[in-house]
């Protein structure tokens, strides 16, 4: 049986490290600190919390360590900068400030395209990666996301009709972590939803693919409007080697839609022989 972790008292597990850039970053350890690390990366305007539903099913074999990203939860929340390589910088400190390496890293979402970065800069950090929802291709000034964010002031609203459909699922996910989710997203200031998305108009990590040499393994919802067909076409194209699975029915958010398949599925990549 796999014990389930209190969304009541998750926050209280968090500790935290001064990086040498000066950054304070919270993080949340889980499992054995004596089996292989995995560092598991949040998306936009998550925390470490958006792991919680999915930890339980790999803490049994793994060391799992989660940060709240720069700007996020109880991290830093700096006026700059908000690019991909910086915060990719941040991981990559912690990753050495905790001795992790060489890590496998999991990315959802934006934490995906920080997973990205961090395989092409500091290849021997990285043992394999898994990008979950996530993409390499530009931020485009058009959508859904970009309307809805360029609306934002503060102080947001978590139940606004935009923060309900953030932080949702295509199929019903646990509603006690959800009102958590949109408490911690809306806790993001506007400054920073505005920044992680503008900076991200005019970086294209496209052309560093070819430089990720870590195993590298692409999971998908077929219903994801963020990460489309495309953008997976574009990774895989750019990526030797990698491996790639989509989930019918599932979408943006599919590690909190099912949690146990997204584990199981990370898991035998993670643990068969390179």
């Amino acid at each position: 049986m796999v014990e389930a972790i209190s969304q009541e008292h998750f926050s209280a597990l968090k500790r935290s490290a001064v990086l040498p850039n000066g950054l304070r970053l919270a993080y949340v350890e889980m499992g054995d600190p004596g089996d292989v690390p995995i560092l598991l990366l949040h998306g936009f305007t998550d925390t470490a919390r958006s792991w919680t539903l999915t930890a339980p099913y790999l803490a049994t074999r793994f060391r799992l360590v989660a940060p709240d990203l720069r700007g996020h939860g109880h991290s830093g929340q700096p006026d700059g900068c908000y690019t991909i390589p910086e915060m990719a910088n941040d991981v990559r400190l912690l990753i050495e400030v905790l001795d992790l390496a060489p890590t496998h890293v999991v990315g959802h979402s934006l934490g995906g395209r920080l997973g990205q970065a961090i395989a092409e800069r500091w290849p021997h950090l990285v043992r394999k990666s898994v990008l979950v929802s996530t993409s390499a291709a530009l931020r485009e000034r058009r959508g859904w996301l970009w309307e809805n964010i360029r609306m934002l002031c503060d102080p947001i609203d978590p139940e606004s009709p935009f923060i309900r459909e953030w932080c949702s699922g295509a199929v019903p996910v646990d509603e006690n972590f959800l009102a958590h989710a949109r408490h911690e997203s809306a806790a993001v200031p506007s400054r920073i939803w505005h920044s992680i998305y503008y900076e991200q108009l005019a970086y294209d990590p496209s052309p560093l693919l070819q430089d990720i040499s870590a195993p590298t393994f692409i999971l998908r919802g077929e219903e994801d409007t963020i990460a489309t067909e495309e953008h997976q076409a574009i990774m895989l194209a750019g990526i030797a080697g990698a491996e790639f699975i989509s989930l019918p029915g599932h979408g943006h958010n599919l590690h909190w839609e099912d949690p146990e398949k997204v584990a199981g599925l990370i898991r035998i990549f993670l643990e068969r022989p390179r």
